[in-house]
């Protein structure tokens, strides 16, 4: 890459200052304002205090020792405190564009991770009800994470751990028996803190008119490898009915997970996310690996016993305080299903794991980090990624969720209400640590106004233009050094320019982790391609060799959008009908 190239020669400069690679990373990004050059690096203001310099006066210096290829190069300049500005010549500027949209070229060439195998788990769902609005943000961030992986050379594998253990399964039995108990008229009293949603009374009503085939049917839903745990239990509600309270429950609870499991997986699919593997937290508990998972903790000698408790010395990799593995009652804590979960991780082969939890997460992160350590993955083998609240505003005032009282925004609501697009776009407009505001009249403008809108416009804008082209006799050859040599306008310019960004982009959105990149970047193609557009009027009606570079300049840009669209998990239409 060009930016590459950059370093390489500003690193060489920088000796002269005692100053090297392992020392400093250099970040060259565009300036905010484009007359100050393509690309510009902010090393002087960052070695001034190191090297007791003036950052002007040492950027000026650096500036004057650089050496570039007047070909790649037009000029070096400064900026302001001591920013060091760069102009990328014309004619390699082309270079670069053809190098972007040429298969095996550029998008290739940052393809530098080696097949490195990548687990990234970013839905972890309890399976007591419809998949919310915290998993579809969760599913966006990270539905593209894996896609950026894959760009840049890993395999990346994408996982959903669901949550099919522990006392929230058996508080949904509870509370599915009671709601059906109720319908046949037993007097029942409802779960404390049992669940009220909607979505439980209607699988109540629908299990007074299913028999055992029916029921057994249902199950066939999961006939597939992911799902071969997922069995229907024997019978039907009728006879769940008659059974001791506790076995009734777990039956009830076994029918709910099949069922619920069910939505999940078709929401998952109407929001555009693939899964390799849908990992199941039962299976830890029946395999034993939750027990030999702390046997192994005990060997490591990272464990210890106090009041009748097993503890890991969690305090030893940076956390506040020891954790408990075993209470004192002989049961396992979720933490220590959730070391057996991500040690089996590392012994399936990956050789790093990113995950996405939510806001409140933020002290799980030392002692689960820790444990990781502690059994020989690594210190930064685990990496998490926070993803922050997400606030729906409509007509200026917030929605309000509850999960247990059925008041609650789903995925499958907003997919109905928005659109998948529209809503996977809105989430990655911001970093997944920053609290997002959501409007929903916004998501719902068919207009520039609605920020994937803008950029789907401009795509169709382009089918359309290269329809007509054809329509008229025009063939389009290979895009060549001298078919793209006959732009002049500035405003194409500034489209290449953001064109040949692309490689860079995709690189520092993957390994930052920050999928929210790629929005601000097709953005901005699609802002330049529109004002490209409104100042280079009438380009079919140019003189052969204006119309062929405007074309061409066209059909890198839809290739552009094509590519970072396809990222995002977004559509990108050749027809549309723009509303004002």
């Amino acid at each position: 890459m060009l930016e590459d190239l950059l370093r390489e020669g500003l690193f060489v400069a920088l000796e002269a200052y005692g100053v090297f690679e392992e020392d400093i990373h250099i970040d060259l990004e565009k300036p905010r304002d484009r007359s100050h050059g393509d690309l510009s690096t902010n090393v002087a203001l960052m070695l001034g205090g190191r090297l007791k310099r003036k950052p002007r006066e040492l950027a000026g210096e650096i500036a004057a020792n650089v050496s570039f290829s007047r070909d790649v190069i037009e000029s070096v300049e400064i900026a302001g405190p001591g920013f060091i500005n760069f102009r990328i010549a014309r004619d390699y500027q082309i270079k670069l564009l053809l190098d972007v949209i040429t298969p095996g070229g550029a998008l290739e060439d940052i393809k530098t991770g080696g097949g490195k195998r990548i687990n990234v788990e970013f839905i972890s769902a309890n399976p007591t009800g419809p998949l919310n609005v915290v998993s579809a943000r969760a599913g966006a961030f990270g539905m593209t994470l894996v896609k950026l992986l894959d760009a840049i050379g890993y395999d990346a594998h994408a996982e959903y751990y669901v949550n099919d253990a522990g006392r929230q399964v058996t508080l949904l039995g509870q509370s599915l028996r009671a709601h059906y108990l109720q319908l046949v008229g037993d007097d029942v009293e409802f779960p404390e803190s049992g669940y009220k949603g909607r979505y439980l009374e209607i699988m109540a009503g629908e299990l007074l008119e299913q028999d055992t085939e029916a029921v057994q049917a249902a199950a066939m839903a999961f006939n597939d490898e992911s799902f071969q745990r997922i069995t229907a239990p024997e019978g039907n509600a009728a006879d769940w009915r008659k059974l001791p309270e506790e076995k009734s429950v777990r039956y009830f609870a076994k029918y709910a997970l099949m069922k619920i499991l069910s939505w999940q997986r078709e929401t998952c699919r109407r929001f555009g996310l693939r899964f390799e593997t849908w990992y199941f937290e039962s299976e830890l508990h029946e395999s034993k690996r939750v027990e030999r998972a702390l046997e192994k903790l005990k060997k490591m000698d990272v464990t210890f016993e106090e009041d009748d408790a097993i503890w890991f010395r969690s305090t030893d990799f940076g956390d506040e305080k020891d954790r408990v593995l075993v209470r004192s009652d002989g049961m396992s804590t979720y933490f220590l299903a959730d070391i057996a979960y991500h040690f089996h991780k590392y012994q399936r082969g990956f050789e790093r794991a990113i995950d996405f939890w939510g806001p409140d997460h933020h002290g799980y992160i030392p002692r689960m980090t820790g444990a990781m350590n502690a059994l020989g993955c690594g210190a930064d083998w685990l990496e998490v990624q926070i993803l922050q609240q997400v606030t729906f505003m409509e007509s200026g005032r917030n929605i309000q969720m509850s999960k247990r009282k059925g008041q609650f925004v789903t995925m499958d609501s907003l997919i109905d209400e928005v659109g998948a697009d529209v809503a996977k776009y809105i989430f990655l407009t911001r970093k997944p640590n920053s609290h997002l505001d959501f409007d929903l009249d916004l998501a719902r403008e068919q207009s520039d106004a609605n920020p994937v809108m803008k950029v789907k416009y401009a795509h169709a804008r382009i089918c359309s233009l290269l329809e007509k082209a054809e329509g008229l006799g025009v063939v389009l050859g290979e895009s060549t050094n001298e078919s793209l040599a006959h732009l002049e306008d500035e405003a194409e310019w500034n489209l290449v320019r953001e064109l040949i960004r692309l490689p860079q982009v995709i690189v520092s959105a993957a390994k930052a982790r920050e999928p929210h990149r790629l929005t601000g970047y097709v953005d901005d193609v699609a802002g330049l391609y529109n004002q490209f557009w409104h100042h280079c009027k009438g380009i079919l009606e140019k003189p052969a060799e204006r119309r062929e570079a405007q074309l061409q300049l066209s059909l890198a840009t839809r290739q552009v959008l094509r590519i970072v669209l396809d990222m995002l998990g977004v559509e990108a239409p050749e027809r549309m009908e723009k509303r004002d």
